[in-house]
């Protein structure tokens, strides 16, 4: 087989990648080593859509800030196009003290900051965003009944949403199908040969020519990068493990409510979240661990049911839970703390695109074609309008 443009993943990055391409007139295709679409660290999150504190520092020239930012205001119209679940409910960011309001005085202060000028990273449609307030204890308990009583307040961010990332990257896909881009499952890529400009792909049944690959492999995407000498970038894979509890915990919840990590909680997070489906997540307990370890801990377990019960003291969880789960997230600069996206052409390796999110990665989805794009275009790619896209069409692909 011979394209123009092969994606190494068929998860939320590569199934939002494939669907912009999809608007041009170019071959190519999505190889995926499960039997369906976003089986792995697409469907093992708080799927959220949200700026990600990260992006709250907005450093200069930083990805995850620039992309997410960009991308939150096309989550409306993309739902409505594709049909998939988008709720706006919010987000509540507890105050137990003087040292968490001084944390959030700062993060407010960094939210959304936006440049009039069009072609600026940080550019910001007016209108596309409600600005982030405090809110006393009094509102705070209107909007969350049962939530912990002794908290003093909340930093309030109106924009936050979600959405069923499964259903979102499997939306995608399916649109991109319906528009002419190729899927292929149950793919494991054995070797990559490069000659030149031009590559070629061996997975365990098939053989693949292109003149550009984009590497979406997730949290494979160090190793598939490997193969030809693309990799540039290093990262550490962290296990997170999740929790949902029943519909009846999920009546209980409005917001998305946390608490700001301290010391003593580190790496794990005490967040809370209503699904699009009704239920009530929960976590997340990270470890470092090998990749293919899906092990569910007890201790793990404990620390989401601990965390919901500081959250929501007077409910209890232990008897109402629905399941647990643990997925791999990449976190970049690890030595640091100032995670980042990767999205860029390693040097001396030409028409090769990697691509690591990591935490808040969702949110990009929306931009991450575009940027992309560019890249591509700046590799020589040419980009025709595919006059017959169809932005709400849609063809089965997976399971």
């Amino acid at each position: 087989m011979n394209v123009d443009v092969v994606i190494i993943g068929a998860g939320i990055a590569g199934s939002s990648i494939a669907r912009w391409l999809s608007k041009y007139n170019i071959s190519s295709v999505v190889l995926e080593k499960n039997n369906d679409i976003g089986l792995e660290s697409t469907s093992t999150n708080h799927s959220l859509v949200c700026q990600g504190g990260d992006s709250l520092t907005f450093r200069p020239g930083t990805l995850h800030a620039e992309v997410n930012i960009k991308s939150i205001p096309l989550w409306p119209k993309l739902a409505e196009e594709l049909n998939f679940p988008f709720k706006r409910i919010g987000g509540l960011w507890l105050i137990r003290d003087k040292a968490d309001y001084l944390k959030y005085v700062k993060l407010r202060s960094r939210s959304f900051r936006s440049s009039s000028k069009p072609n600026s990273p940080y550019y910001i449609p007016e209108g596309s965003f409600k600005p982030l307030e405090f809110v006393d204890r009094k509102t705070l308990l209107d909007l969350e009944p049962y939530v912990n009583q002794e908290v003093l307040g909340a930093l309030s961010d109106p924009n936050l949403a979600i959405v069923d990332s499964y259903k979102v990257a499997k939306s995608m896909a399916e649109n991109a199908a319906s528009n002419g881009i190729e899927f292929i499952f149950n793919q494991e890529i054995k070797k990559i040969e490069r000659s030149g400009i031009n590559y070629t792909i061996k997975t365990n049944d098939d053989e693949i020519r292109a003149s550009y690959i984009i590497n979406a492999a997730g949290i494979n995407a160090d190793r598939i990068a490997e193969m030809v000498g693309a990799r540039d970038f290093s990262y550490v894979p962290l296990k997170g493990t999740l929790t949902d509890f029943d519909e009846d915990a999920g009546k209980i919840i409005n917001h998305e409510v946390h608490y700001l990590p301290r010391m003593e909680d580190l790496p794990n997070l005490k967040t809370a979240v209503p699904t699009v489906n009704g239920l009530f997540r929960d976590g997340i307990y990270l470890e470092m661990s090998y990749r293919n370890n899906k092990e569910i801990k007890k201790e793990a377990v404990n620390h989401n049911i601990k965390a919901a019960k500081e959250l929501f003291p007077n409910f209890p969880f232990e008897k109402h839970i629905e399941k647990t789960f643990t997925g791999f997230m990449a976190m970049t600069n690890p030595e640091t703390g100032w995670h980042d996206f990767i999205i860029d052409i390693p040097n001396f390796i030409p028409n090769w695109v990697n691509i690591v999110l990591g935490p808040a990665g969702v949110t990009a989805a929306p931009m991450l074609g575009e940027k992309v794009g560019d890249l591509l275009r700046m590799s020589g790619l040419k980009l025709e309008t595919n006059p017959r896209f169809d932005p709400t069409s849609k063809r089965g692909v997976g399971k």
